[in-house]
């Protein structure tokens, strides 16, 4: 790759410009055809490629490809840059460590949206590009090992229509029952969910587990519960998930608001659990676990964990929530 500078003639042709010059566009290869845009210019700045150098778009078409699993489309470079999409509605995942070290590699940009968010079908979610209008092939070479070895590195993981029951354990007045009904299903819905009815009982030991019996009868495959307390360790929600051979894996999620929700499992059933069934009406934690839960349909108590960073969510700080419609 050599820079050169000429005038807009002739000798201009075949070599790629480096800034923007009478609406003809920086990185453009330039062509006959370009020279009458280019005359009023008292001198073009231009780089030559040499054999083993990678125009700006064929470099961010490489990059973009490598670094694309399952469930992502990439488009035509714009102005150098190739954007990534989600080619469905789901969970991202990034792999920051490998995206870190594909852009150690020289001058190479590969940028995401923040790992765990739920994206829409045709949403972008990732861009790839190089800063010069041209760099040696071996960079670009050097970064898609790096993708290859950390594959995928970028994906949209599908949400899974899992058999859903959820269990409240408040006496809710008709309006706020109306409220309740509508956000639970609103937000199942947007993932797919079947779902398997919405129960109101007492917050009996016997009613309680009666609940859990009929869900694993149904074969739910998800349990929301709303409406218990996460600091009562004698809370029915607790007590009769272990009786009925489940456990109980995560209290507490490290974010606010929201921090009061829990996970347990019951077989291979995850139950997620808030404590007010006003907890379905607004976002918080679990509006960020659900993406994980219907994603992987297993119960993590990671999937809670690693809510911290951007937990501050009432300061503005926070992480996006599902874009629920």
């Amino acid at each position: 790759m050599r820079a050169v500078r000429a005038a807009p003639g002739p000798d201009a042709v075949g070599k790629v410009l480096t800034h923007d010059v009478g609406g003809v566009h920086k990185g453009t290869v330039l062509k006959p055809e370009h020279l009458r845009a280019l005359a009023g210019a008292a001198e073009l700045h231009l780089v030559e490629l040499e054999p083993g150098d990678l125009h700006e778009d064929e470099a961010a078409r490489r990059l973009a490809a490598a670094i694309a699993g399952a469930g992502v489309e990439t488009r035509e470079p714009v102005q150098s840059q190739v954007r990534l999409t989600a080619a469905r509605r789901g969970l991202f995942r990034a792999d920051a460590a490998a995206i870190d070290a594909m852009n150690a590699v020289g001058p190479l940009s590969v940028f995401t949206l923040v790992d765990g968010q739920a994206v829409e079908s045709g949403e972008e979610i990732a861009g790839a590009k190089v800063t010069p209008v041209a760099v040696p092939a071996r960079l670009v070479e050097a970064a898609e090992e790096v993708a290859h070895a950390h594959a995928p590195v970028v994906e949209v993981l599908a949400f899974r229509p899992l058999k859903t029951v959820v269990v409240a354990t408040e006496k809710l007045k008709p309006k706020a029952r109306e409220l309740f009904r509508g956000a639970v299903t609103k937000k199942l819905g947007w993932y797919g969910a079947e779902q398997l009815g919405v129960h109101e009982v007492a917050r009996s030991e016997a009613a309680v587990r009666a609940a859990y019996d009929d869900a694993a009868r149904a074969g739910a495959e998800l349990i929301l519960f709303a409406g218990a307390s996460s600091i009562d360790p004698l809370d029915p929600a607790y007590q009769e998930l272990q009786a009925a051979g489940g456990e109980v894996m995560q209290l507490g999620a490290p974010m606010h608001p929201g921090s009061m929700l829990w996970l347990g499992r019951l077989g291979a059933a995850p139950v997620l659990g808030v404590a007010s069934c006003a907890g379905f009406g607004r976002s918080t934690s679990l509006d960020l676990v659900l993406p994980f839960v219907f994603a992987y349909g297993s119960a993590d108590p990671q999937h809670l964990r690693r809510l911290g960073p951007g937990g501050l969510i009432e300061s503005g700080a926070g992480r996006r929530f599902p874009p629920y419609s």
